[in-house]
């Protein structure tokens, strides 16, 4: 009962370093394994139009022998292209009668979009004998698709195409630039869109439009991470040019695709309100171009033009499951992956839209009134609910009110960075009665889950409102860029609701700072990183555990400890394992207010890789699935001697470590790194090393008196370099350990208090002590109670009592007998017994005294 009553368990691993201040030795930890995995970078075309086919190329790094694309959507097919026998010189053929023609590589596949594919982006990986791929994007669309025709590097070369078409095309050169033309007419409204980070591009795009008479009419240079977009109604009937560039003209190659799209389908810049409750109906405004059925709206404008409004209905999901996961196929970057929520498009006899995400709110919603700039004009909003506002006009102040009794609590929680809003928020809560400033929350200073999965933001952080007094209380929201800027994307969610404590996980495989998938190798082990969002306050231990693995493959239930941002998930192969490459979920679950909530984690893989030990933030992004691909033997095994171990504060404990090398080729050093401050405060183990022919060293653990009670999930990690074959060239080769339960024995799990402090009691009369503890380490099993009486008191006794597992206090009786003498007996033993991590006993004792009267 200790490891789910009392112990917070935490996620550790031995040997996971910072970036910065790393040895040579440690930078080989960071560099990953350098062993043989797909990874790829570029598939051309980056998608096709609904019910095509049509022949794709491929390039990354260990690709070689590909046998399958596999798509995120089963109606997408992708077969490999196998090139035809060249012929023989017949020359070659006379003087070596047994020479075999040799096959060419493939290098393309044969892509089927089946017609019941809906509009959206979706995940491609590549299959070969190696593994399975990281994933790209691939669009599926409704639009006409050519690829992009070479030479197009000057006007007289452009590429022409009609209105309606999605060109695929790339920057591949530092100077490149790619001209396209297409005829208009005159008041044709025409979008012209170019996909680059949506679709994991590197590209940051630059486009002009260019009229006949060679003057440039518009022009448009995203923002970091975010695709380019002209919106033109055509001055003239007549050709007109794209000119698309890298911006800088600095970097390129292949990796600098595009997707650009010239066409008049809708277009939607913002939605409000961003939420809806789940399971309801509700009207909501889109803000775009060539919207149907829109109006245009002067008040709300983008680069000086003015959107469309149009007014839908949108009908939530009810399914529970649904309202806690993220239903998104567009791009969902770390900032967003926090959210809940699902995909909307608006449809029209030009197209499909691009998706917009709209979340679940968790509260009735309210919607901003537009009539609240001042303290006097403050929006009443009862609670609990969840607002929706905009900064739609310069210098713009909402000012809102509500009511709550003293001592009432609410979670505070803002959304609008998260959102995809250029925002930056913050707040103030007043009370103007008591002319108290309860808070002024701005930017949140809660560190990213990890460099690779970058979760910062500019929204405040949330905030735990407790009212000082009855009464009403004001506040005030704005946005630092809005005195400069604002516009219909600049929108905003409020969440004032009781504290709902909750957590989010996400799973990346192993790589630090490289794309990549899973690969576990018969006989071996493999590990995936989980990382938590807390929300509102949790702090409970979260038990992980994989479904959908195959035969052969295992991976035991590990958990992520109580407060804990991250830890290792370690799957393991037996020798008989099968070839696999599928699909796999890892599923967290834990107590949260006495209830059992699971939730799946959200996978996610780095986009491209960053250079190690610069502490750079990785380009990442959520995936549609977790991938798993079992391939050939392992060329060794990190096995704990032990799956559960227990210590207490203080003392030692060796673990015994051995490591079995399968290849002939794998007879250098071994060893395995531990970087103190991945560890717990208290807890050290000294770098290991496997020398050729020995192989089992013990792991000392010194559990120091100050580390924090309860059960870690260790994992040891090393390396090596190891040829993949007899041919091939030693790689740097990490090996991951078995994982070990390490229990961290408290020396106590509560302490002690009696009421009175001092009891006095007549004899003949029965008294009453309450003996209360006050709980550690979320121990909530029972407590025996004993008085311990000396020896020579007579006529006193005091039957064992027990406090309940969950209570905190106990009455301890006293039967004192008629004929006992007035006495003042001092230092009594009053103990509580309790018994934790199944048969371990710990003692807590206090002194006492006790007054008999007459």
């Amino acid at each position: 009962m200790f490891g789910q009553c009392y112990a917070a368990r935490f996620g550790l691993a031995l040997g996971i370093l910072t970036a910065i201040g790393a040895s040579a030795a440690d930078a080989q930890l960071i560099n990953g394994n350098q062993w043989p995995t797909p990874r790829l970078s570029v598939l051309t075309p980056t998608g096709g139009k609904i019910g095509t086919t049509f022949e794709v190329a491929f390039a990354g790094t260990e690709c070689e022998e590909p046998t399958a694309l596999v798509f995120s959507h089963p109606g997408i097919k992708g077969a490999a292209i196998i090139p035809p026998l060249p012929p023989i010189d017949p020359k070659v053929k006379e003087k070596d009668p047994k020479k075999e023609p040799v096959r060419p590589p493939i290098t393309k596949f044969n892509v089927v979009i089946d017609k019941s594919v809906p509009p959206g982006f979706y995940d491609v990986r590549l299959v070969n004998k190696n593994g399975v791929s990281n994933p790209r994007r691939f669009v599926v669309g409704d639009l006409n698709e050519v690829a992009e025709k070479e030479p197009n590097n000057d006007v007289e070369q452009a590429h022409k195409v009609e209105v309606g078409t999605t060109i695929t095309g790339a920057i591949a050169a530092p100077t490149d630039v790619d001209y396209f033309s297409f005829a208009g007419k005159k008041g044709q409204r025409v979008l012209i869109t170019c996909l680059t980070a949506s679709i994991d591009s590197r590209l940051d795009a630059e486009m002009r439009i260019i009229n006949a008479q060679g003057a440039v009419i518009a022009s448009h240079r995203p923002h970091p991470n975010q695709d380019g977009l002209i919106d033109l109604t055509l001055p003239d009937d007549g050709d007109y040019l794209v000119r698309l560039n890298k911006f800088t003209y600095l970097l390129a190659s292949p990796e600098y695709f595009y997707r650009l799209n010239i066409a008049a389908t809708p277009h939607i810049e913002a939605i409000f309100p961003p939420m809806i409750e789940p399971g309801k109906t509700a009207a909501v405004t889109l803000f775009g171009r060539n919207l149907p059925g829109g109006k245009l709206d002067p008040a709300a404008t983008m680069d000086g033009q003015p959107l469309e409004k149009l007014t839908v209905n949108v009908a939530a999901p009810g399914d529970p499951l649904a309202r806690n996961q993220l239903k998104f196929s567009g791009q969902i970057t770390p900032l967003l992956a926090t959210l809940d929520g699902f995909e909307y498009r608006l449809s029209g006899p030009t197209g499909v839209s691009n998706p917009m995400l709209l979340t679940y709110a968790q509260a009735p919603v309210i919607l901003e009134n537009d009539d609240n700039d001042t303290v006097q004009k403050a929006q009443a909003v009862p609670l609990p609910c969840e607002i929706a506002g905009r900064i739609d006009k310069k210098r713009d102040r909402d000012w809102y009110v509500f009511e709550a009794k003293k001592d009432q609590v609410f979670m505070i929680e803002v959304f609008s960075h998260r959102l995809g809003s250029p925002t930056d928020l913050y707040y103030v809560i007043k009370n103007l009665a008591t002319k108290q400033d309860v808070t002024a929350q701005d930017d949140s200073t809660e560190p990213p889950l990890s460099p690779r999965f970058f979760t910062a933001h500019r929204d405040p952080a949330p905030y735990r409102f407790q009212a000082p007094a009855d009464g009403k209380y004001h506040m005030m929201l704005a946005s630092h860029t809005g005195d400069n800027f604002a516009d219909p994307t600049h929108v905003y969610r409020v969440r004032i609701t009781p504290e709902k404590p909750d957590f989010r996980l996400f799973v990346m495989p192993a790589d630090e700072t490289r794309p990549e998938a899973c690969r576990l190798s018969q006989g071996g082990t493999q590990h995936y990183t989980v990382f938590a969002q807390r929300n509102d306050g949790f702090k409970g231990a979260i038990l992980l555990t994989m479904e959908g693995l195959p035969a052969g493959v295992t991976c035991p239930p590990q958990t992520l400890a109580a407060s804990m941002k991250s830890t290792q998930l370690v799957v393991l192969a037996a020798d008989n394992a099968a070839e696999f490459t599928g699909a796999v979920k890892v599923v967290g679950a834990a107590i949260v207010n006495g209830q059992k909530i699971s939730h799946q984690a959200r996978p996610a893989t780095v986009t491209w890789g960053v250079p190690i030990q610069q502490n750079i933030p990785t380009i990442t992004r959520v995936d549609h699935e977790l991938m798993l691909a079992v391939r050939d033997k392992a060329p060794g095994k990190l096995t704990a001697g032990k799956d559960k171990v227990a210590v207490k504060l203080g003392d030692k404990i060796d673990i015994p470590l051995k490591l079995s090398r399968s290849f002939p080729e794998f007879k250098a050093n071994f060893q395995v790194q531990t970087v103190p401050n991945e560890l717990p405060a208290g807890i050290t183990i000294p770098n290991l090393t496997f020398a050729p022919g020995k192989d089992d060293v013990n792991a000392a653990v010194t559990v120091g008196p100050n580390t924090a009670p309860g059960t870690y999930n260790l994992v040891f990690r090393g390396f090596a370099t190891i040829s993949p074959s007899a041919k091939a060239k030693p790689v740097n080769t990490i090996l991951i350990s078995t994982p070990v339960e390490l229990t961290v024995l408290p020396k106590d799990v509560a302490t002690l208090s009696i009421d009175p402090a001092t009891p006095t009691f007549k004899a003949g009369a029965d008294g009453v002590i309450v003996v209360r503890v006050a709980r550690k380490y979320d121990y909530a099993d029972a407590f025996k109670i004993d008085l311990e009486l000396p020896p020579n008191v007579k006529g006193v006794s005091a039957p064992s009592v027990t406090i309940a597992p969950g209570m905190n206090e106990a009455k301890l009786m006293l039967k004192i007998a008629a004929d006992t003498p007035p006495a003042n007996l001092q230092n009594l033993t009053l103990r509580a017994t309790a018994i934790v991590h199944t048969n371990v006993t710990l003692v807590h004792e206090i002194k006492i005294n006790v007054n008999i009267t007459k």
